[in-house]
């Protein structure tokens, strides 16, 4: 059987190009969930609409929020720990008030690095706009109205999906964005007793609902 999902093209301009392009994005992949979930297959180019839209949309979110730290007050440990999860180390011992300078420069300088689409918007204005849009999904996601709440197991609602609170922790759900959406994209099939899926589901569910259906095809 070969299911078939909108492509990301197939949506008409509504005149506000960037908000058309996340709302097509979002309703796009909860479909795309929704069609493996629902039968067990991918739809077709589902692992490219994953590889090429949804997870540049994560990364963009990722760039987004290295560039924030610089303005967040963020304990210098709490630092540390973020640029260490980058992958770089630190450099030599130095003041508190350098290695926390340095540290932010690290960040910033791997959000301009990681920017998906550079010439469409500056990198990071882009990217802070998809950071401060997934700030308030993740913000809104627990408060989902029952009739709202699509994940098909379980009770219908997201209530039990804490927004997260401390930079570490945006850092964690972000990642795990990008985790369920390579496993969905590798063709794992996702368990619907994983709680990691259901959040990330559960995101994509809120960034439709809340993205409006007037700008869009039902």
């Amino acid at each position: 059987m070969q299911v078939s999902i909108w492509c990301m093209d197939a949506f008409e301009p509504s005149g506000f190009a960037e908000f058309d392009r996340m709302a097509a994005l979002f309703r796009t992949t909860r479909n795309l969930l929704d069609a493996v979930c629902a039968t067990d297959e991918w739809p077709e180019g589902a692992s490219k609409l994953i590889a090429t839209e949804t997870l540049p949309h994560v990364e963009d979110i990722e760039a987004g929020f290295r560039v924030w730290l610089r303005a967040g007050a963020v304990e210098l440990a709490e630092l540390r720990t973020l640029v260490a999860r980058a992958g770089v180390r630190s450099a030599e011992s130095r003041t508190p008030a350098e290695e926390r300078a340095a540290l932010i420069e690290t960040m910033n300088e791997l959000a301009l690095t990681a920017s998906s689409h550079p010439e469409l918007l500056p990198a990071p204005a882009r990217a802070l706009a998809a950071l401060q849009h997934a700030r308030l999904v993740f913000a809104l996601l627990p408060h989902t109205p029952a009739e709202e709440v699509h994940f098909p197991a379980g009770r219908r609602t997201y209530a039990d999906i804490s927004p997260p609170r401390r930079p570490a922790e945006l850092a964690e759900r972000i990642e795990e964005l990008e985790r369920s959406l390579w496993s969905v994209a590798t063709r794992h099939r996702p368990r619907l007793t994983d709680a990691s899926y259901r959040r990330t589901y559960g995101f994509f569910d809120t960034a439709a609902r809340i993205s409006g259906s007037q700008f869009l095809p039902s």
